[in-house]
């Protein structure tokens, strides 16, 4: 990448010596690595004329390069010619093309710094030393054309992270060897104009404007005449730049979340992307207005909001149209927005370049949405959506914000917000249950709390409590509430996704792990555990440190709704798996802990089971899964499946017995005796009348 060197370890040079030992060498490292054929390095050398004696010369040269060589350079003998070994950042080619394609998928900061390193490797007009003219037409054109596209894609890297002016220079020069190439242009307008030189930037279009006139009869193409549009509305004074205050009304009687607000004057710097995540309802919302109302006047350059309807229902709002609201709301005319989305994502950032804008983007559906919504650094993004976007945190760096449920006294502090202090003192008992009946969600809160004044929170708690409590937390006139949300939530899950959703509405409990899911599904565990974490990124699910996933109550009543949506048939199979499962688990962890005269579960192992070999294993499984296992039991008895009813209390009652938990080993062996007198198995009566006698007797 300029003249043909060869350097020792410390930098010095040393003599190649004659013409044509430099163009064999020049071959030889261009193809690094490659065998060159003797008679391609002779038609390079001897420019297409070999003499007879151009053989033995070529010998002469390679035994003379062998000779002068590092120690990590080796030159072959490797049939038909030659071939140069070494490590390819021993040639500045090679090294050269190694940093531009790691800079390719390199965030914007390390790929500058990576295009930076390659760009300085060269060192003048290639090859220029070396006498070889069929060598030079083949390389120089090549190498040509990689210094110019690395360049474009250094120039706009730098543009992204606001630091264009770096970027001038190269530009210039890769635009004089390429002065048709119209991206280069644009680019090079673009960067101009964001370091502040309009008068060069417009220069620069209509000299490029006149020559492709002139040289191909044709005007310029849309993304230069939008970067021309873009400095022509900028130089002209007599219009200011619109600064944007499109924050809607902050929601009246916010309530609680210091430490969520705490959390986001931590990670305000300027260009944070910021996402409060969290289930439907929750409040992210009114969280987000409430911080970047408090937050506006750090931004002076204005605040612009969208709305993205990613979980309403309908389709999501596309980012070009948000991009179009956004130009037009900073100052772009209709005329000079472009119809691609890519362009109008450029333009924006462009029209942002060294502003300082507070762009709020609610109830955003996915990463790729959010992406070209994204402006360069100096702004700051505040995202709410019921998913994680993991897309974002991994490739924008974006902070992800858990917006919680209301502690309990915030969300009474709400109930007194919307009935008054004098109701809820009269009935404060009544106010925290219809508070946690509410899942202490903001919106069904509001919701249970706005019904006719005369009714006392002990009436709001009764409808709140009942079979129809989705019904009872939504609003009569428009249906909005909490069903309409978690609605918009499922609705978007894929098939196999939503069925796993519909089946854990058969699970009694309020938790699970992987393997009792799978058994609710009859599905393997490994795509169970994928479907799991597809409903926790949305926040159907919460996955807790122990790899349990919970729902809440009114997660719970809306998964028992839609899973009447599933075949009786199938949702009965999937009762009967789940039971299975708990029952094999039971069996598995009483061989370890205690011994017991009941007859194993000899049916086959219905699903893939956990790791339960040691007492100290079973008991833990037991603790982590001992609500459910008394709901199953429960659910079992009145679906009628008595004899797996039978044995689940047995393996409960020894359970309880190995923990000394007297009341409840009592409780077991009463329930167990009254289901195996139905039975009528005399032996299980027999099991379960010592047990009780044992249990009374102690």
């Amino acid at each position: 990448m300029g003249p043909v060197e060869m350097l020792r370890a410390d930098g010095s040079a040393v003599p190649i010596g004659a013409a044509k030992r430099r163009s064999v060498l020049a071959a030889l490292a261009i193809d690094l690595n490659r065998v060159v054929s003797a008679d391609r390095l002779m038609d390079i050398a001897w420019e297409g004329d070999p003499p007879p004696t151009a053989k033995a010369a070529l010998q002469g040269h390679v035994a003379k390069l062998r000779k002068d060589l590092g120690s990590d350079v080796e030159l072959v003998t490797r049939a038909p010619g030659y071939q140069l070994i070494a490590p390819r950042s021993a040639v500045d080619i090679t090294q050269f093309e190694d940093l531009v394609a790691a800079a390719r998928t390199a965030p914007d900061a390390e790929a500058v710094e990576l295009l930076d390193a390659a760009l300085s490797l060269h060192r003048g007009a290639p090859l220029a030393d070396v006498a070889a003219e069929r060598l030079r037409r083949e390389v120089v054109d090549r190498l040509d054309e990689s210094m110019i596209n690395a360049v474009h894609e250094l120039a706009w890297r730098l543009h992204r992270i606001g630091r264009a002016v770096e970027g001038i220079n190269p530009l210039r020069e890769a635009v004089a060897m390429r002065p048709l190439r119209e991206p280069l242009v644009e680019l090079l307008v673009l960067s101009l104009h964001q370091a502040g030189r309009q008068a060069e930037a417009l220069d620069v279009y209509h000299e490029t404007r006149a020559r492709l006139a002139e040289e191909l009869g044709v005007t310029p193409g849309p993304g230069l005449q939008a970067a021309f549009h873009q400095v022509l509305g900028s130089a002209d004074e007599s219009e200011p730049a619109a600064v944007p205050a499109q924050l809607p009304r902050e929601s009246t009687g916010f309530v609680g979340r210091g430490a969520e607000l705490a959390e986001l004057d931590r990670t305000r710097d300027d260009s944070a992307v910021r996402i409060l995540t969290g289930p439907a309802g929750v409040g992210k919302t009114a969280l987000a207005l409430r911080w970047a109302h408090r937050s506006a006047g750090k931004f002076p350059d204005g605040c612009l909001f969208a709305d993205l309807r990613g979980f309403d229902g309908g389709a999501p709002v596309e980012p070009r149209r948000v991009l179009s609201a956004f130009l037009r709301a900073l100052g772009v005319p209709e005329t000079r927005i472009p119809d691609n989305t890519d362009e109008r994502a450029a333009l924006y950032r462009s029209v942002l370049a060294g502003r300082r804008v507070l762009v709020v983007l609610d109830n955003a559906r996915s990463a790729a949405q959010v992406r070209p919504l994204l402006p360069g650094a100096g702004c700051s993004v505040l995202v709410t959506s019921r998913s994680r976007l993991d897309g974002l945190s991994a490739t924008a760096g974006a902070v992800q914000i858990p917006v919680p449920p209301l502690s309990r006294e915030a969300a009474v502090d709400v109930l007194r917000l919307v009935l008054g202090d004098a109701r809820v003192d009269a009935e404060p008992e009544a106010a925290v249950e219809l508070a946690e009946l509410c899942d202490r969600l903001p919106l069904a809160l509001r919701i249970a709390a706005a019904r006719p004044a005369h009714r006392t929170i002990r009436s709001l708690v009764t409808a709140a409590a009942g079979r129809h409590r989705l019904a009872a937390l939504s609003l009569p006139d428009s249906g909005e509430g909490i069903r309409a949300a978690l609605a918009g939530s499922y609705c978007w899950l894929d098939p196999a996704s939503a069925r796993l959703f519909r089946l854990l509405g058969e699970h009694p409990g309020d938790s699970v792990d992987c393997f009792a899911a799978a058994a609710l599904a009859g599905t393997p565990a490994h795509e169970t555990f994928s479907r799991l974490e597809r409903l926790a990124s949305i926040h159907l699910l919460h996955e807790t440190d122990q790899g349990r996933y919970r729902w809440s109550d009114l997660v719970r009543l809306y998964a028992a709704e839609v899973a009447e949506e599933e075949p009786v048939a199938e949702r009965n199979a999937a009762f009967t798996r789940l039971l299975e499962h708990y029952m094999h688990i039971a069996d598995r962890g009483l061989r370890y802990v205690v011994d017991s005269p009941w007859h194993r579960w000899v049916t086959p192992t219905p699903t893939e089971l956990p790791e339960v070999r040691t007492a100290q294993a079973a008991l833990t499984w037991f603790r982590a899964e001992e609500t459910n296992l008394h709901q199953v039991l429960e659910a079992a008895i009145s679906r009628g499946e008595h004899e797996q009813a039978c044995h689940l209390a047995l393996s409960l009652e020894r359970f309880h017995h190995r923990l000394g938990d007297r009341a409840a080993q009592t409780e077991l062996s009463r329930r167990g005796l009254g289901i195996a007198r139905d039975l009528g198995d005399a032996r299980a009566q027999a099991i379960f009348s010592a047990h009780l006698c044992e249990d009374l007797a102690s």
